[in-house]
């Protein structure tokens, strides 16, 4: 019998029912006979025809399928059901099934016994190691984007059906080519969110009426800035106008300090265009800004005036805000750092994007299931099927896999699923979601045979992250796409972007040759205890087994080294901290430090590449404060109450040293960078030459020509830039090493690297400062008991 004729036999089935139970209910209605009821109409009513050749129902039950096969999904054994949107319980394994152990594995009874195929996640650290040492593969799932809209979700989902890889959806139909998916995106659509992105950062024009251009006015503007943009991160500049009175552009973040966020409404005249209506905040946010700043400059009868200007979303926002804002003049921010370049923009974009509390509309999150080359591909499919409906059983979704990374060493799953479940709940995931996702997926490739266990990198100090846009960003450079190859090809080429393409490639690196993580929290900390334990036990069962006695060599020395660093910021944090009644002499803080930099450069000397350069940043960090504060306390015990700038250099003393390094670093490779960019534009105007020469007059020539022209004009702009960004670099090491105190000019800040050694010096100055003033209001010495 076929698919058509199963289906319409089920349909008379249940119409027969039907009509059997409405029988049923009209009988009942009835009044009855003197015989009592009349069985017979309802029997002749409820009797339904036999399907011919059906299987009994206790076949059905035990695993087979209506059409006599055996009914994959009844066959699965997942001992723990896995939970998730709505899919039911734990499926039940066939009558006189028995699961297969995994090997390395114990039940819950104790260390000894095995785990049945779903039992990922069982046994706790030590059952994941001896999976691991058994050959089991770590279970990775990512979410590497998220779409918004219809255009966005369809270009995702089209990427992964890329290579006419075909397309499962949720409900088992096969999407096989790029319209399909579009039609199917275009479907989901009308569950996608209509709400707006949120107003993250405005611009703002504040005039406080008779304030003219002098010390005392710039005073009282700077004080009503800080009060009415109390809470909020902000940057403002002072200007004077024509009639030489004051008036302040800011640019605010929306969010503020508890639940306050500033709200910028429109008055809508409908003669008026969109451009010439008038913006204002909302009365709540008028009132509490105008409350703040009269309390602040406790001036009676002040005329403020704020004029909201236009808002924009997230850390680009910001970005495009400030670099606007600075256009006209550099403007100081609310912790008294100047802003006043591009890339004094962008790292205070990166600084304010955590108390934007942005929102942006999800509608659909593309995630993948990566295993490594070699893993049954079938079984894969299987496995990331049952994952799917077993925690997005409310989701609509699409998946395919995808084997054309496997020569890289890795094959994966993409799938695409709808935020918004059909009930209306939407996806938020953690880190504890993604902890329950990694656990769930190793149950049911455990049921496919699939080595796969639910881990975390801490337990394995593992190093290997890194983003997407890592891996985007160096496929792009290295393998242009043929629809966008020229367009790659300039990317790569621009200087501008070589910067950024280095450190992708180098996480990529770092990712690949895993060294050491250092453990430098709590959480971290602990879970490096609990694995050496656990790989202490599998390598004392095991003691062949070369995974496990790399593995402990591994966590051991991550023990190690973090306990070294734990014990000595300690240290530094109790000699350090402000206001603590455990003040000790100079001479005892040197004994700490002397003690510190040999347990460093011991620890230093058995560690080797990334691990030994992120133990020397740690450590150094530490010292040099600790030293610093020994420089302060020996001035502190000579009576000294007040330091000249020039005292201040003198402590800085390694600090100094380090800033001229990297100064000169910065030069140097500034100016390598110059040198490559003037050589790319030279080659490119070359080429340019050479093809306008044997160019023909056909369309696409000309075409091609344009675009020939187009780089080569952003090869000369890029060329300019470096050779600017360059001079730039080379005045800021002159400057540095004829005065590392004195900070550094704000003109001279042209990069994201001089910009973060202008922000380390200020760092360091503040820190001596602040610990100078500290040590001048103590005045009773004591001695540690």
């Amino acid at each position: 019998m076929n698919r058509a004729a199963q289906i319409a036999w089920w349909v008379a089935q249940v119409e027969a029912a039907r009509t059997a139970v409405g029988a049923a209910a009209q009988s009942r209605r009835q009044p009855r006979s003197f015989g009592g009821l009349d069985e017979e109409p309802r029997r002749r009513a409820a009797r339904v025809a036999p399907l011919a050749k059906a299987p009994p129902a206790h076949e059905v039950i035990r695993g087979q399928t209506i059409t006599g096969g055996g009914d994959e999904e009844r066959a699965r054994t997942l001992p723990i059901a896995s939970g998730g949107g709505g899919s039911g319980g734990r499926s039940a394994a066939p009558r006189g099934a028995a699961p297969a152990p995994i090997a390395g594995g114990f039940s819950r009874g104790g260390p000894g016994g095995g785990v049945s195929a779903g039992g990922a996640g069982q046994g706790g650290t030590l059952g994941r190691a001896r999976q691991l040492a058994a050959g089991y593969q770590p279970a990775v799932i990512k979410v590497v984007s998220y779409a918004r809209g219809v255009t966005r979700a369809t270009a995702t989902g089209q990427y992964v059906q890329r290579e006419d890889v075909p397309l499962e959806t949720h409900d088992g139909r096969t999407l096989s080519d790029r319209e399909a998916v579009a039609d199917e995106i275009k479907g989901w659509s009308t569950g996608f969110s209509k709400r707006a992105e949120s107003q993250d950062v405005g611009a703002f024009r504040l005039k406080i009426e008779g304030v003219t251009d002098s010390p005392e006015g710039r005073s009282t503007y700077e004080k009503a800035i800080a009060a009415g943009f109390s809470g909020h991160r902000f940057a403002a500049r002072i200007d004077a106008d024509d009639k030489g009175e004051l008036e302040a552009r800011v640019v605010a973040a929306m969010a503020g300090s508890g639940k306050e966020r500033f709200r910028i409404r429109e008055a809508q005249p409908a003669s008026q265009e969109y451009e010439a209506r008038p913006r204002r905040l909302d009365s709540v946010s008028d009132a509490a800004f105008r409350d703040r700043i009269r309390s602040a400059t406790d001036a009676d009868g002040i005329v403020v005036s704020l004029f909201p200007g236009a808002t924009n979303h997230g850390r680009d926002g910001v970005t495009y805000r400030l670099n606007k804002l600075v256009e006209k003049g550099a403007a100081v921010d609310n912790q008294g750092r100047t802003i006043a370049n591009v890339a004094d923009a962008r790292n205070a974009a990166r600084e304010w994007g955590p108390a934007l509390r942005s929102q942006s509309a999800r509608d659909t999150m593309h995630l993948i299931i990566s295993a490594k080359a070699g893993t049954d591909v079938e079984a894969l499919t299987r496995a990331a099927r049952s994952f799917l409906h077993d925690r997005f059983a409310d989701h609509k979704f699409m998946f395919g896999v995808h084997t054309d990374k496997e020569a890289d060493g890795h094959i994966h799953a993409h799938a695409v699923i709808a935020v918004k479940s059909e009930s209306g709940q939407k996806l938020h995931p953690s880190r504890e979601t993604f902890s329950e996702w990694r656990q769930a997926y190793a149950q049911h490739a455990q049921a496919e045979g699939l080595k796969i266990v639910a881990t975390s990198a801490r337990e394995r100090a593992s190093s290997q992250s890194y983003g997407p846009k890592d891996k985007a960003i160096v496929d792009a450079a290295d393998r242009p796409r043929p629809a966008r190859e020229a367009r790659d090809r300039a990317y790569a080429a621009d200087p501008a972007n070589r910067r950024l393409i280095d450190n992708a490639r180098q996480r990529i690196q770092v990712a690949r040759t895993n060294p050491i993580r250092l453990p430098m929290s709590a959480p971290d900390r602990r879970a490096v205890n609990e694995s050496v334990l656990a790989w202490n036990a599998v390598a004392a069962e095991q003691p062949s087994n070369p995974v496990a006695k790399d593995m402990l060599e591994r966590l051991l020395m991550a023990q190690t080294v973090g306990a070294i660093l734990h014990t000595i910021g300690r240290r530094v944090d109790q000699l350090t901290r402000e206001g603590s009644n455990m003040a000790i002499t100079s001479e005892q803080m040197v004994k700490d430090l002397r003690l510190m930099n040999e347990a460093v450069s011991r620890t230093g000397d058995l560690l080797d590449g990334e691990t030994k350069q992120q133990f020397r940043e740690a450590s150094s960090r530490y010292l040099e404060t600790l030293a610093n504060r020994i420089d302060l306390q020996r001035m502190q015990e000579r009576g000294v109450q007040q330091m000249t700038r020039a005292e201040v250099e003198a402590i800085a003393g390694v600090n100094a040293e380090r800033l001229i390094e990297q100064a000169d670093a910065i030069r140097l490779r500034e100016a390598r960078e110059a040198a490559d960019a003037a050589r790319v534009a030279d080659r490119a105007v070359g080429a340019e030459r050479r093809e306008e020469a044997v160019a023909g007059l056909d369309p696409t020539s000309q075409r091609e020509l344009r675009a020939e022209r187009a780089i080569v004009a952003g090869t000369e702009r890029a060329a300019a830039r470096e050779a600017r960004e360059a001079a730039a670099a080379a005045e800021a090491a002159r400057s540095l090493a004829q005065n590392p105190g004195q900070p550094l000019p704000a003109g001279v800040v042209q990069t994201d690297a001089l910009a973060r050694l202008r922000a380390e010096q200020e760092q360091i100055i503040r820190e001596i400062e602040a610990s100078e003033q500290a040590q001048a209001q103590s005045t009773k010495p004591q001695r540690m008991s």
